[in-house]
C-alpha cells in the first residue's frame, strides 16, 4: 500500500507542471476567460452566461434572435421604447430563425418577459443557417445557477479555453471587429467598424434569394410564435434594413413578400411587425449587407422603436 501511495505522489508531483502552466496562462487572460463550451457557438455561450449573471431575477423584455438582433438594436432606444430597464439582449450571432423554438422558449420560461423582441432579416432564413448543435437540457442546466467551476468541469475543453481566451482579447474590447462581443449593460453589441476596416464582400454580400428560403425556418418561427400567443408573451418583430446600395426592385419584391408572410402569422395572433425597410437607409450607416453601425443602431432603433411619448407603445 505503501508503495502504490507513493507511486500515486509520484504521478501528481510529475503532473503538476503539465497543469500549471495552463493554469498560470489562463490566470493571466482571466479578464477574457470565455464561458463553458455550453454550445459549438462562441456568442451563445458568452450570452447564455452574462443572463445567468445579470439577470436571474427575470426582465420585463427579452430580445432573442441572430446577430440582428444583438447588433442592429441600441438598448438605450429600446429602454426608451418600452420605459423599463428590465432589459436583456440575449441574441447571438450564428443564429437564425431556427432556434427560436429551443432557445426562445427556454429563455422565456426562465426570465419571465411580458414581450419578446426580434430583430430579423431575410438572411434568418435561408437555407444555410447554422445549428445549436446541443440538446436544451444543457444550457437549461446552465441557467439554472450551481457553481460555476462544475458547468467547466462538466464540458471541460482545455484547448478551447486557452483558444478563445486568447480571441476574446480583441472580441471584448475591439468594436470594429465584425465578432465584437462587449456587451452593454443589456447584452447589446453594436458595432462600430471604421471605413478603411469594413470588409467589402460583406458589405455587398446581397440578400438571399427566394429559392434559399428555407421553408422549415418559416416553420420554426410560427411555432414560436403560437408558444408565445399560448402563454400571454407578445412578440414584436423587426424587420431589418438593407442598405440602400443593396435594394433592386427584385430585392424590394422578396422584401414585401416576406413581410406579408410575418405579418399574416403574426398579427392573427396579436403580435407585432414593425418593417425597417418602409424607410430608406444611406451605405454609410452599415458595417456589411445586414448589420448596422453604432449610428445607424441607434436611428434604426429609434425609428422602428420610437422613445415613449413620440409615438412609442
Amino acid at each position: 500500500v505503501l508503495m502504490v501511495g507513493r507511486f500515486l505522489l509520484r504521478i501528481v508531483l510529475l503532473g503538476l507542471p503539465a497543469l500549471a502552466i495552463p493554469a498560470a496562462y489562463l490566470l493571466l487572460l482571466r479578464d477574457t476567460v470565455p464561458a463553458p463550451r455550453i454550445t459549438n457557438n462562441i456568442a451563445l455561450n458568452e450570452k447564455l452566461a452574462f443572463v445567468r449573471e445579470h439577470f436571474a431575477d427575470g426582465v420585463d423584455v427579452l430580445a432573442v434572435g441572430s446577430s440582428m438582433t444583438l447588433n442592429n438594436l441600441a438598448s438605450d432606444g429600446v429602454i426608451a421604447h418600452f420605459g423599463t430597464d428590465r432589459y436583456v439582449n440575449a441574441a447571438a450571432w450564428g443564429l437564425g430563425a431556427a432556434e427560436l423554438p429551443v432557445l426562445g422558449t427556454l429563455l422565456t420560461d426562465r426570465l419571465r418577459p411580458h414581450t419578446v423582441l426580434v430583430a430579423t432579416n431575410l438572411m434568418d432564413f435561408r437555407s444555410a443557417g447554422r445549428q445549436l448543435g446541443t440538446d436544451s437540457a444543457a444550457m437549461a442546466r446552465f441557467l439554472d445557477g450551481g457553481p460555476l467551476v462544475l458547468s467547466y468541469l462538466r464540458h471541460w475543453d482545455a484547448p478551447y479555453l486557452l483558444r478563445q481566451a486568447e480571441a476574446n482579447r480583441i472580441r471584448f474590447r475591439d468594436p470594429g471587429n465584425y465578432e465584437y462581443l462587449g456587451f452593454d449593460d443589456h447584452g447589446g453589441a453594436t458595432l462600430d467598424v471604421p471605413a478603411d476596416r469594413i470588409d467589402r464582400t460583406r458589405f455587398n454580400e446581397a440578400p438571399p434569394t427566394a429559392d434559399r428560403l428555407d421553408e422549415a425556418r418559416y416553420e420554426a418561427f410560427a411555432r414560436f410564435a403560437h408558444w408565445l400567443k399560448a402563454r400571454g408573451v407578445k412578440l414584436m418583430v423587426v424587420q431589418c434594413a438593407y442598405r440602400d446600395g443593396l435594394r433592386t426592385p427584385a430585392v424590394d419584391a422578396l422584401q414585401q413578400a416576406h413581410v406579408a408572410r410575418l405579418r399574416t402569422l403574426l398579427e392573427p395572433l396579436g403580435h407585432t411587425l414593425i418593417d425597417g425597410n418602409a424607410h430608406r437607409w444611406a451605405d454609410d450607416l452599415f458595417v456589411d449587407g445586414s448589420h448596422l453601425g453604432r449610428a445607424g443602431a441607434a436611428q434604426f432603433t429609434d425609428i422602428c422603436l420610437p422613445p415613449r411619448g413620440a409615438g412609442g407603445r
